[in-house]
């Protein structure tokens, strides 16, 4: 007999039906997605060029362009070679906002692609990864166009062999195409003009710099920094800060050079238009007003509208300078900007791990800016509270227009707090109150907003300046986080960007090693090393030093023995190999040789070391420093520690740290420390400890005064 069912188990019974068709269903979407998925990715890469296995976030941006672009390597030029095709080299960076323009004008348009390909050999160049290419190929834009017009994308069309005969920077879409169609037909009619084009522009290149060194040496004396100063001087903004006239570049080299120097004369003028600067900068749009961390460059000469990329190396460098200037005169707002901007730099530049990242793009969803600019209605709406909104109206001058493009505001502060919190009869102290509660509402609201890109590349030498920059911030603070996360980046720099042989690479992201490193990977690692010494004590730091110092002599020296190329002996050669000797927003990587060479000399007693710093110096004062000092400020710099030599002083004892500390918490730039429980290996060292007590020692071309124990002692005696 059929048994017959009940209403629940009836519906139990379609319910199962239903549930295994609907598991059917599932299914057959996951394996149709699934297929899908691995159609699209296929089709992916059917369509990507040969940039797709890069980690390059700049190459990999170009990865699906219609342009058959290659990476720099033999691959490329031996295609260009063995097919008798013109090279493009098309150079730029991941955070370039003209760069993006021109992939979304030009490298994604079919038509440009179809001349492109048919015609050229094209190659997509990373700037920061490659910085030797670029060099060479801006020098030749530089020698092109006399007249300027050089900057990033930066695009070379060169004969196969690498030998540029047209340099430029963006071109509209028509125009490039125009210019593509015209070289290429001079090609295949007359290549004789062509080469003569590139032999020109080719001679310039292998001028180098090259002095006669049998010309007698300059001395090292007060009256020739004082006349190099005067030039300088003559280039300053003392009433905005920065260089005359604009764009406005944060100079953090001319910023330290400065200082010092104002140490060095005695003169207040260098160090107020330093304190202009920094207030300037911290006031304007310039610096991010809610995050901390400063653009790249102000597009006015007011500090008010930024280029808004952010770069390591800028950051890093300007946390030393304010950091330097906290010294003097322990300005509360420079201690706030401080640990605001390594806070930010921590939380958004780096991965936790002590690696920092290179750079955030200006741009997002398209529009330079957008992540950061707010309309004032907008700003109302997140503050809500009606007296903050005023507060912030009048501190910030918010506009219904705004100060910027489609009616937005850059955040750039306006008045001064202290007329603020007078205006709505509040302390000065209640108005940073009432303003912190505001940032946070409002980093709140941006963090809902599309985020600039960031490139996750890591590059030793900025790296190696975040390093001196933590590590100046703990000097400056005497916050011992700052000293741990510049140990951990140091050991980053020492563990994983250093082979056993002592060769360095300079790029790193997501576990892996790329390029081998340059001169200024390893000029800035020895700084960071020689810097990590000095507030630790820790020997290993300078025997680490030393060993790159060495390989750096080996590999990179010029045929004089005196300065160094950008390059290593053992990298492939390029069409020239070129000296990096002026200073600009980073200084030259031969200037910070020549200072670290200087440094090291003093502590381990290496007269070759101070010999070959004291040749680099003197040949660059005689000559194009004499001519243009501001682009040579840190060999000036450099310079006024050889006139007036530097002291070296030793702390010795078991309450070392105490007495170490609160000496490096003063502004003594023509200093060197040393010291320690013990006396360690060092020979300044040597019989300097005093049983159960610590002595300061203050010592100049190793002859010492007597030592004392107090600080304030001390630094009497190095007036």
């Amino acid at each position: 007999m059929q048994s017959k069912l009940t209403r629940p188990a009836l519906l139990s019974k379609y319910h199962a039906i239903d549930n295994m068709n609907i598991l059917k269903v599932i299914l057959l979407l996951f394996f149709s997605l699934t297929s899908c998925k691995t159609i699209n990715n296929a089709k992916q890469q059917e369509s990507a060029n040969h940039l797709i296995h890069e980690t390059s976030a700049y190459l990999l941006e170009h990865a699906h362009n219609p342009v058959d672009w290659y990476p720099w390597g033999d691959e490329a030029l031996n295609k260009a070679k063995n097919e008798s095709k013109l090279l493009i080299i098309s150079i730029g960076y991941s955070s370039c906002h003209w760069c993006h323009v021109m992939e979304k004008e030009s490298f994604s348009d079919t038509a440009v692609s179809r001349i492109m390909n048919k015609s050229f050999v094209s190659i997509k160049v990373d700037r920061e990864e490659r910085p030797d290419i670029d060099n060479i190929y801006m020098t030749a834009c530089q020698i092109a166009n006399r007249n300027g017009g050089c900057g990033w994308p930066l695009n070379a069309i060169a004969l196969p062999d690498g030998r540029p005969v047209w340099v430029g920077s963006y071109l509209q879409r028509n125009d490039w195409m125009k210019l593509l169609n015209q070289v290429n037909d001079l090609y295949h009619e007359d290549q004789n003009e062509l080469h003569k084009m590139a032999m020109q522009i080719a001679n310039h290149l292998q001028t180098d710099y090259k002095f006669d060194l049998s010309a007698n040496k300059v001395s090292f004396d007060e009256k020739t920094v004082q006349s190099l100063n005067a030039k300088i001087s003559g280039e300053l903004d003392y009433t905005l800060g920065g260089k005359l006239g604009r764009p406005k570049f944060p100079l953090p080299v001319l910023m330290q050079y400065a200082l010092e120097y104002s140490k060095y004369s005695g003169d207040p003028k260098s160090a107020t238009w330093v304190k202009t600067t920094l207030d300037k900068m911290m006031n304007g749009g310039i610096y991010d007003q809610l995050a901390g961390g400063f653009a790249r460059y102000s597009t006015d000469d007011k500090w008010k509208i930024p280029h808004f990329e952010k770069m390591l190396y800028d950051n890093a460098q300007l946390i030393s300078v304010y950091a330097n200037a906290y010294k003097l005169n322990k300005t509360e707002s420079y201690k706030r900007l401080l640990e605001q901007t390594i806070s930010f730099m921590q939380t958004d530049f780096s991965d936790q791990q002590g690696r920092y990242f290179s750079s955030f793009d200006a741009d997002s969803e398209g529009e330079e800016g957008k992540f950061y600019a707010w309309t004032q209605q907008e700003i109302k709406q997140v503050l809500a509270d009606e007296k903050t909104f005023e507060i912030f109206n009048e501190l910030y001058n918010l506009t219904a227009g705004g100060n910027w493009e489609h009616g937005k505001n850059v955040l750039s502060i306006d008045k001064s707090p202290a007329l603020v919190a007078k205006k709505f009869n509040i302390s000065e102290q209640d108005l940073q109150s009432v303003l912190q509660n505001g940032y946070s509402k409002l980093l709140q609201a941006r963090k809902t907003r599309h985020a600039p890109h960031r490139d996750e590349k890591i590059i030793s030498a900025w790296n190696a300046m975040m390093v001196c920059g933590l590590a100046d911030a703990y000097t400056a603070l005497g916050d011992e986080t700052y000293l741990a996360q510049a140990i951990k980046t140091g050991n980053f720099l020492k563990s994983e960007m250093l082979s056993p042989d002592h060769k360095m690479y300079r790029t790193y992201k997501a576990g892996k090693k790329g390029e081998y490193a340059f001169l200024d990977d390893y000029a800035f690692t020895i700084q960071c090393f020689i810097k990590l010494y000095e507030v630790s004590f820790d020997e290993t730091w300078l025997q680490t030093a030393k060993s790159l110092c060495d390989y750096v002599i080996a590999n990179f020296s010029d045929e004089e023995k005196v300065y160094f190329y950008y390059n290593s002996s053992l990298d492939p050669v390029l069409i020239a190999r070129k000296k990096e000797i002026d200073d600009q927003v980073i200084p030259a990587s031969n200037s910070v040789m020549c200072d670290v060479l200087h440094k090291l000399g003093l502590y381990l007693y290496n007269k070759d070391y101070l010999q070959r710093s004291e040749n680099m110096l003197t040949y660059i004062i005689s000559n194009p420093a004499s001519a243009y000092p501001v682009y040579h400020s840190n060999w000036v710099r450099i310079y006024m520690e050889y006139s007036k030599p530097l002291f070296e002083v030793a702390i010795v004892g078991p309450e070392f740290k105490k007495l170490q500390k609160e000496m490096l918490a003063a502004y003594l730039p023509q200093s060197i420390f040393m010291g320690g429980a013990t006396e360690g290996s060092l020979e300044l060292l040597k019989e300097k400890l005093q049983e159960g007590q610590t002595f300061i020692y203050v010592c100049r071309n190793k002859v010492c005064k007597l030592p004392v124990k107090e600080v304030s002692k001390a630094i009497e005696l190095m007036k």
